[in-house]
């Protein structure tokens, strides 16, 4: 049976993952119409800024991770492993279990009870007043962007600066289309046609 639920386990995971992907790839197909694209365009223009800014958000929440890991370890259950110090400090970020986190401290050592506030009070207020609060102002300010592009139109990509200058350099109203006075250079360079019917016979 343990081979069973392992093959079930395998195969629910491969077949849950797939029909997360599918329904995901159905929004590619909504980019075509203007009113239901924002969401993606959204999330194309801000995911390189988001990316950047979690990287360093990161690194903050990983210090406080291991300094509650090492110094509350021992006098409070939610802070005994990594993982859970982790998952206590994602709830307090959405303001989950407060009350609960600052309640269950142990009070055997004063200067670990005053640190423990000190920690837990930094950290609300640096991920709530700020780090949350910028993360939501990167994706506002692209979905600002984006909303503004499509009531004044997009701005013009490399491809179409390009064509515009080679436009201008070789004289051409469009890309590929000679203009007029190239055409009439070269009408006036054929050969005349006046000789061409006739049969030579020596």
């Amino acid at each position: 049976r343990s081979s069973d639920l392992s093959s079930y386990d395998v195969c629910s995971l491969l077949l849950g993952t797939s029909t997360l992907l599918v329904w995901v790839g159905v929004i590619r197909y909504l980019g075509y119409f203007q009113k239901y694209n924002v969401l993606i365009l959204t999330m194309q223009a801000s995911l390189p800024k988001v990316l950047r800014f979690c990287c360093c958000a990161g690194m903050i929440y990983l210090g406080y991770t291991f300094c509650g890991w090492i110094v509350l370890g021992p006098y409070h259950e939610k802070f005994e492993d990594l993982n859970t110090v982790a998952e206590c400090l994602f709830s307090l970020v959405n303001g989950d279990d407060m009350f609960a986190t600052f309640a269950q401290i142990q009070q055997k050592s004063t200067f670990v009870w005053l640190f423990s506030r000190l920690y837990l009070y930094s950290f609300i207020s640096l991920f709530i007043y700020m780090i949350l609060s910028l993360f939501i102002a990167l994706i506002t300010d692209s979905y600002e962007t984006i909303k503004k592009y499509q009531q004044n139109g997009f701005p013009a990509t490399d491809l179409h600066e390009f064509l515009k200058e080679t436009d201008g350099v070789f004289g051409t109203d469009n890309y590929g289309k000679p203009s007029p006075s190239s055409v009439t250079f070269m009408c006036c360079c054929r050969r005349p046609r006046i000789d061409d019917d006739l049969i030579r016979i020596n």
